[in-house]
C-alpha cells in the first residue's frame, strides 16, 4: 500500500492507496507549533478510530506534498515512526513529467505541480485545475499538457474572515449558497455575495482564460470549498476532491525504485 499526504496551510490529507484504489482518506489539522512526535501521535490514534484495510505492514511507500515547508520535515518523521519508512517529498529531484513553462519553475506550489500531473493524466487538455483552499488558484495547462501559470486570488474563508473581522456590523455566516442573489437580510446578503459572488469570478476566469488560449478546457475544482462555491458555477465544472493524491499517486510510481 501507499500513503500519500498533502499538507496544505488549514489540513493535512492522507490518502492511501491499494494500487489505483483511494481505499481511506483522514484528516488533521495543520500546526506549525506541533512537533513530529505530536503528529505521529495523532496519525497514529486516528487510525485507531479510521482504520487502514489491511495491516501498518502493508503500507511500503510514501509521498508527501506540501506548501508549509516547516511541517514536511516532522510529518516525514512522523510517518517514520508510525510506519517505518521514509517519504518521498515532492520538489527537485524528484521525476513529475509536467512540462512548466512559467518563469521561474522553482517557485510553482508542490501542490499545483501535483494537480497538474493528475489533470494531465485523467483530462484531455487543455485543462484548467481550480484549487479552493487558503487562496483559489488557476491553473493552465494548454493544448501540449504544459503549465503556463494562472491567476491567484484570496481564498474563499480567507476573504469572508477579513470583511466580517473588519467591519463591526457584519458578523460572520455559515458558508451556503442562499435561495436568491438579492439578500433581504444581512446574512442573506453576505451569502450571496461570498458565495455566488466567488462562484461568477470562478465563471469569469474561465472565460477570460479560454478566450485567451483560444480553446474550450477541461475545467477540474478541488479543495475544500469547491463542494460550496462549485455547483453554483455557470461552467461544467468536474469537482475531484482526491486531485491531489492521484497525482501523488502518479509521480510515486514514476519515482519508485
Amino acid at each position: 500500500m501507499l500513503l500519500a499526504v498533502d499538507v496544505g496551510n488549514t489540513n493535512i490529507k492522507f490518502g492511501f492507496f491499494d494500487g489505483e484504489e483511494l481505499v481511506t482518506t483522514i484528516r488533521l489539522s495543520t500546526d506549525k507549533k506541533k512537533t513530529s512526535d505530536e503528529y505521529a501521535v495523532e496519525l497514529y490514534t486516528l487510525l485507531k478510530v479510521f482504520p487502514v484495510k489491511g495491516e501498518y505492514k502493508d503500507i511500503t511507500g510514501s509521498i508527501i506534498s506540501s506548501v508549509v515547508p516547516i511541517v514536511t520535515g516532522r510529518i516525514k518523521d512522523a510517518i517514520f515512526h508510525v510506519f517505518g519508512i521514509e517519504a518521498i517529498v515532492v520538489g527537485p529531484g524528484i521525476k513529475t513529467g509536467l512540462n512548466i513553462k512559467i518563469e521561474d519553475p522553482s517557485t510553482l506550489g508542490a501542490d499545483l505541480v501535483v494537480g497538474g500531473v493528475a489533470a494531465n493524466s485523467i483530462y484531455q487538455s487543455p485543462c484548467i485545475v481550480i484549487s479552493m483552499g487558503t487562496a483559489t488558484v488557476w491553473s493552465v495547462i494548454d493544448q501540449s499538457g504544459a503549465m503556463i501559470g494562472g491567476p491567484i486570488a484570496p481564498g474563499v474563508a480567507i476573504s469572508l474572515d477579513a470583511m466580517t473581522q473588519n467591519s463591526a456590523l457584519l458578523t460572520s455566516v455559515a458558508l451556503e449558497a442562499p435561495k436568491s442573489v438579492i439578500g433581504k437580510s444581512t446574512e442573506k446578503s453576505i451569502k450571496a455575495g461570498v458565495v455566488l459572488g466567488f462562484a461568477c469570478m470562478i465563471d469569469g476566469m474561465i472565460d477570460k482564460i479560454e478566450s485567451e488560449l483560444g480553446a474550450e478546457c477541461s475545467i477540474i475544482a478541488t479543495g475544500g470549498l469547491a463542494s460550496t462555491i462549485i455547483p453554483n458555477c455557470s461552467h461544467k465544472i468536474d469537482i475531484k476532491d482526491d486531485l491531489i493524491l492521484q497525482g501523488l499517486r502518479i509521480i510515486y510510481n514514476k519515482n519508485a525504485t
